[in-house]
């Protein structure tokens, strides 16, 4: 049992048992060099997926475009691989991913495609 205070009350603290939310979920930017914090790449990813999932809703063609910084594009079509597999399987349409350089790594877009 703690020590109990002049005033009464038990002082108790409480250990971290975990890491902060911003090594879990950002990396170091390296725009800034360091000085600063961006969504991490699989943060991304999966801000992505959930896009998808709510936007293919109300979407009737028959595939999916997705513009992403080149990074994630290798994230994507490697070791997220699966992942979109089973969204394409969910939602079913094909999802086509474009990289493009000029995107920040946090940017991307979602196009319809309505023909071949």
């Amino acid at each position: 049992i703690p020590p109990i205070s002049d005033m009464g009350l038990i002082q108790m603290t409480r250990k971290r048992t975990r890491e902060p939310l911003t090594r879990i979920l950002c990396e170091p930017c390296y725009y800034c060099e360091g000085e600063g914090y961006i969504i991490s790449k699989q943060s991304t990813c999966y801000t992505i997926f959930r896009e998808i999932l709510r936007e293919s809703r109300d979407m009737n063609g028959i595939r999916l475009t997705l513009r992403v910084n080149p990074q994630i594009a290798e994230l994507l079509h490697g070791e997220e691989n699966h992942l979109i597999a089973a969204l394409e399987q969910t939602i079913g349409k094909q999802i086509v991913i474009y990289p493009n350089t000029t995107y920040h790594l946090e940017e991307f877009d979602i196009f319809e495609i309505y023909k071949d």
